[in-house]
This record gives structure tokens, C-alpha cells and sequence, in this order.
């Protein structure tokens, strides 16, 4: 018995000393610890970004967790996000290991996963040269007649919008990375990426698994009782391993025989003459994985938005109309005599929360903040959905609301929620900007041609429509059915014109 206080009483004196700096400095507010397992019952197993959001009403904008060995940081507010991760970058660029990441399913990689050094600083050169914003308007093409095609495909087949919006958002990252068309929802890169990006969700959130806190365990036998968290879905590593290396391989042959499209790969190969295949090949991987899902994503968020905001969607045409006028679909020259477009973008990053955490940093020493001990190798965490949802800073941050962002005539417009949206410090996305201009050509163009509305039943009453997401890594608004038809006799031969002209339409169609 006396040996168990005394056990009990050593615990006790770790964990204080833990929770104190030599300059007698407290950790942040949190949830009380248990001696041995600190906060592990207090951190979320799903929607995390929503549970850190409740526990910061009781506890403040910065959390602090303790789990066994490693110290968690809950960042949610903007404000610290900014004054740590961008202003501190040099310190808080790093990232935690997590053996299920990085040894289980073998994301290793990733420059999103890549602790910072000089793989990733080379890497993330490769990207920050090819997607930097005077570069931008050489990929207006590609963007444009992606999105061309997919109106022709809404057109003949609007029920399956979910299906020609994978198909955009593959089709535009597949043609600037690998050079590869996409012409219809069957192509089998488009397959094979797919199922590569879908790895990582089949192991669940990252930094949520017991074998991230017990490292050692990822070298327990599949067989063994227990081992569960090993056996992944069948097939999954030999999905990743076809993602990163077909494509790739693909263009690599068509430049042998003198066949390639000018693409990243193309260009960055040419550059580093074979020095760095492999640099290429992931850093190509990576823009395609980034940049598929949170498209489709971003797409969903502005459609359904529109359809349950009707008089919303008719003040964007309104403006469109006056801007473009009937006879020509929209570009990106229209762009900045577009502010009431641009404020709906903006909102749909906002709303949408597309990537409610990313990926946690970590900090490389000990740091003072508001009065309160960072330790050493902390595992930051930028809650981005608790910054886009807060209240004091984006008002009723539930209704969508795009004159929130409307500038002029005394107004003082709300946040820019692009930082939260794409990121902090040296961990932005690179490609953030073509990112963005994906999601405008794409909304202004379907909203230009056609009107969207609520499904009806048989009985012509409206189905109602759950505005919830879907809450994981990357959130998703729930599927749901809505009408999209032309908006004016002459926009069915907008759409085919642009389409012929682009040489989108073939005999698939």
C-alpha cells in the first residue's frame, strides 16, 4: 500500500514539474489530467476541431492537453495562430512523427507530412516556383475548359452533379501536374487517384490513433490479438503506392517517345535533369491529393449554399448579367469587376471550413505565450473551424452570408478567412492561389448558366435539404438533391459553343 502512494506521489511530482517552466511559468488552461494518462479521455475521437471548439468556451482560445509523453496545443483563435505559427514560423514549422501516418500506411512522403529541413524546403521550392502568382494566368486554359466541360456534362445529365464535379476537380489538377486529360468520370488515373487520396481516410484522423502515442507498436505482427489498428482495408498501401508512381511513370514514358503535354512534371523534370525524379514525383502527387478533394469540397459548400440562398444566387447572376452580359460565358478577365462573386468565394472558404485542422505542428523549443510555457516538441493544433466559426469575430457564423465581406460605403468587411482556410507560417499551401481561382471560374460559370433550386417530389413538393457536413478530415457538405436547369433560352448554346470551341465535346458525348 505504501509503495503504491509513494508511486502515485512520484506521478503527481512529474506532472506538476511538467506543468511548470524553471521560471515558474504555467502551461496553458485545459481539462484536468489523470497521473499516467493525462487528457487522453478528454481529446475528441471525432470531429475533434468541434469538441476544441466547446471546450474553448470554458477554458479560453488556447488549450493544453497532456498525453502520455507528448504535450497537445490547441490554437483557436486567428489571432494565435498568427502570432505563433506566422510570426514565430522559424520555430513552429516542424512536424510530429506519427507511426501511423508515416510507417503504417507510408505517407511518409508528403510534404504536408515532412518534417521541416532541406527535403522539405526543396520540395515546397519545387511547388512555390510553379504555382506563384505570375505564373497563375497560364493555367486560365486549362481551368476554363475543364469547367466548360463540366457545364456540357450538367447539361445532359444534371442529376449527377457530385460525379461531373470529381471529374472537374480531378480533371484540372490531372492536366496541370501530369498533362493527362480527363474526358469522362471512368478515366483511370482519375481511379487510381482517387483510391490514393482515400488512404489516408482509411486510417482516420491524424495524431488519433494508440499506436501514435505508442510508437513501439507499430512493429506488433498484423497477426497478433489486438493488432486491429494495423489491418487497414485490403489493397490500401498497394493504392498508394499505384497513386504516386503511375501517373508519373506515365509521363515519364510519353516524354521518352516525345508525346508528353507540357505539365509540372514535365517542366520541373527538365529542370532538375533527373537529379531529383523522386522530388518530382511526390511534390506532383501531393498537388493532385491537396488539391482534388478540397475542390470537390469547396464546389459542394458554394452549390448548396446557393440552392438554400436564392436571393443570393439572383444578386450574383444580377451582377454577372451587367458584367458579362447574355451573350458569352464568364473569364477571368471579369474577375475584379466581380466583388459580389468574389464575396461569395470568400464565404464558401469560410463556411465550408474545408480543412477544419490540417495537419498539426510542432514546436522545437520552449515558448512563452500570453504569459504561459509552450514546451519543447508540443503538438500545435490550428483548429481553423473554431477561427472561421468564431462568433465575435464572424457574427452568426452559421448563416451563410457573403456581404460580410462586401467592402465600401462605410463598411468595414470581416476577416479574411483565407489564412485559417489555406493554412499558417511556412505551412501555407503553395497552392493556394491556383486553388482559389479553380473554385471562382468554376462557381461564376455554373451560376452564370444555369439556376439552381430544391429538388421536388412527384408531389411537386420541395425535399428538404441537411445543411450539415459531413465531419472529417476534409468536411463535406451532406448529398443532397437540388434542380439545375438553363438559365435563359440562349444558355444551352453558350455552353455547346464553348464546348466545341474548347474540343471538349467528342463522341462520349
Amino acid at each position: 500500500m505504501l509503495y503504491a502512494i509513494l508511486v502515485a506521489l512520484a506521478v503527481l511530482v512529474v506532472l506538476y514539474r511538467r506543468r511548470k517552466s524553471a521560471n515558474n511559468l504555467p502551461t496553458p488552461p485545459g481539462p484536468p489530467s489523470l497521473p499516467l494518462i493525462g487528457n487522453v479521455q478528454h481529446i475528441p475521437q471525432h470531429a475533434a476541431w468541434i469538441g476544441f471548439n466547446e471546450m474553448g468556451k470554458k477554458y479560453g482560445d488556447m488549450l493544453y492537453f497532456h498525453t502520455f509523453k507528448r504535450s497537445i496545443v490547441v490554437l483557436n483563435s486567428a489571432k494565435a495562430a498568427h502570432d505563433l505559427l506566422d510570426k514565430k514560423s522559424a520555430i513552429y514549422s516542424n512536424r510530429p512523427y506519427f507511426a501511423m501516418t508515416h510507417d503504417v500506411i507510408g505517407w511518409e512522403w508528403a510534404l504536408p507530412i515532412m518534417d521541416y529541413g532541406e527535403k522539405f524546403k526543396r520540395h515546397r521550392r519545387y511547388l512555390e516556383e510553379y504555382f506563384r502568382k505570375r505564373r497563375l494566368p497560364n493555367y486560365y486554359a486549362t481551368q476554363t475548359r475543364e469547367v466548360h466541360r463540366t457545364l456540357f456534362d450538367l447539361l445532359e445529365d444534371p442529376e449527377n452533379y457530385q460525379i461531373h464535379f470529381k471529374r472537374l476537380a480531378g480533371g484540372i489538377t490531372m492536366m496541370m501536374s501530369y498533362g493527362h486529360e480527363v474526358k469522362s468520370k471512368d478515366d483511370e488515373f482519375i481511379k487510381i487517384a482517387e483510391k490514393g487520396v482515400a488512404t489516408i481516410d482509411a486510417a482516420g484522423a491524424v495524431g488519433a490513433h494508440i499506436v501514435d502515442f505508442f510508437p513501439w507498436l507499430r512493429h506488433v505482427p498484423d497477426w497478433m490479438p489486438g493488432a486491429g489498428f494495423k489491418r487497414l482495408p485490403p489493397g490500401t498501401k498497394d493504392d498508394m503506392h499505384a497513386f504516386v508512381n503511375r501517373p508519373f511513370e506515365e509521363v515519364q514514358k510519353r516524354m521518352a517517345e516525345g508525346t508528353e503535354t507540357p505539365c509540372y512534371c514535365t517542366a520541373l523534370l527538365e529542370d532538375t535533369k533527373g537529379q531529383d525524379n523522386d522530388g518530382v514525383r511526390d511534390t506532383a502527387a501531393i498537388t493532385f491529393s491537396a488539391g482534388f478533394d478540397t475542390t470537390f469540397s469547396a464546389l459542394l459548400t458554394a452549390l448548396i449554399a446557393m440552392v438554400l440562398n436564392p436571393i443570393i444566387q439572383a444578386r450574383a447572376q444580377a451582377e454577372m448579367d451587367i458584367v458579362v452580359g447574355k451573350e458569352r460565358l464568364p473569364t477571368f478577365e471579369d474577375r475584379e469587376h466581380l466583388p459580389y462573386l468574389q464575396c461569395i468565394v470568400t464565404e464558401a472558404l469560410r463556411w465550408g471550413a474545408t480543412t477544419p485542422v490540417g495537419v498539426p505542428h510542432r514546436l522545437c523549443q520552449d515558448d512563452v505565450y500570453n504569459g504561459y510555457l509552450l514546451p519543447k516538441d508540443s503538438m500545435i493544433i490550428a483548429n481553423a473551424y473554431a477561427m472561421l466559426y468564431d462568433p465575435d469575430v464572424y457574427p452568426n457564423p452559421e448563416q451563410f452570408d457573403p456581404d460580410r465581406f462586401l467592402a465600401g460605403e462605410g463598411r468595414s468587411p470581416q476577416p479574411d478567412p483565407r489564412g485559417p482556410a489555406f493554412g499558417f507560417g511556412r505551412r501555407v499551401c503553395p497552392g493556394k492561389d491556383v486553388a482559389e481561382n479553380n473554385i471562382w471560374i468554376s462557381i461564376a460559370s455554373l451560376f452564370y448558366a444555369f439556376k439552381v433550386s430544391p429538388a421536388v417530389d412527384e408531389k411537386g413538393k420541395e425535399i428538404p435539404i441537411d445543411s450539415t457536413f459531413a465531419e472529417h478530415s476534409v468536411r463535406h457538405p451532406k448529398p443532397f438533391k437540388c434542380t439545375i436547369k438553363p438559365r435563359r433560352e440562349n444558355s444551352r448554346a453558350l455552353i455547346q459553343q464553348a464546348a466545341w470551341s474548347k474540343g471538349v465535346m467528342s463522341g462520349n458525348h
